[in-house]
């Protein structure tokens, strides 16, 4: 990879929660479609690192750079699929769209989302039958229509079982690399890590984690 390849440099000193240190000395960088897997036990501080990312968390000292090409382009999939119980399928889908859309075209746009997702003719289900697979497929649909450069994966399968979690993790493995979208997927999971990324790096090896940070409190 050159220089001009690599889209994220997060070089920080210190992240603190009040007077706690959860993780210090962070060294990390991607490039452009690259995906990548943290591996790490729960409570080390991974979802902060995402957090942190995404502009949600700020460093206690130390940078987080983002390509300018792609900030205000970034996705982010939470453990526990976000979805409103109100709106079916398709509308929760649709909530990730840009662009103002006529009826023929937001039916289009949402038979190709659950085309790409493997859920064709889900559209007008209630999302409170979706299986936990089917639920995370349909949030990924509708990250992707927001048509993120960089997308953050906070242990998105977790809950799933372990066949559904495998085959979950292939599918966005084809559809991220088929788009040319870089991600940064952290997981206590090395089977999973091992499908879904093209590099897995190992918590303690970017960064001295806290031997305090052993909960799930800022994971």
């Amino acid at each position: 990879m050159t220089e001009v390849d690599t889209i994220l440099r997060i070089d920080v000193k210190q992240k603190k929660f009040d007077s706690k240190t959860i993780f210090s000395d962070l060294k990390l960088s991607v490039n452009s479609g690259e995906i990548i897997s943290i591996f790490g036990p729960s409570g080390c501080g991974k979802t902060t690192l995402l957090r942190m990312i995404a502009g949600l968390e700020q460093t206690s000292e130390g940078d987080v750079v983002l390509s300018r090409n792609y900030q205000n382009h970034i996705g982010f999939i939470f453990q526990k699929p976000v979805l409103y119980p109100h709106l079916n399928v398709g509308k929760n889908i649709l909530l990730g769209c840009k662009s103002r859309l006529d009826k023929h075209e937001r039916l289009a746009t949402v038979a190709n989302s659950l085309e790409l997702v493997n859920l064709p003719k889900f559209a007008n289900r209630k999302v409170t039958t979706l299986s936990g697979g089917e639920a995370q497929r349909v949030v990924l649909a509708r990250a992707l229509l927001a048509e993120p450069k960089l997308l953050l994966l906070d242990e998105p399968f977790s809950s799933l079982d372990l066949d559904s979690r495998r085959e979950l993790a292939r599918d966005v493995n084809t559809i991220l690399k088929d788009k040319n979208i870089a991600a940064i997927h952290v997981s206590h999971d090395i089977e999973e890590a091992e499908i879904i990324s093209d590099r897995i790096l190992y918590w303690d090896k970017i960064c001295e984690p806290s031997n305090a940070s052993n909960n799930n409190e800022h994971d």
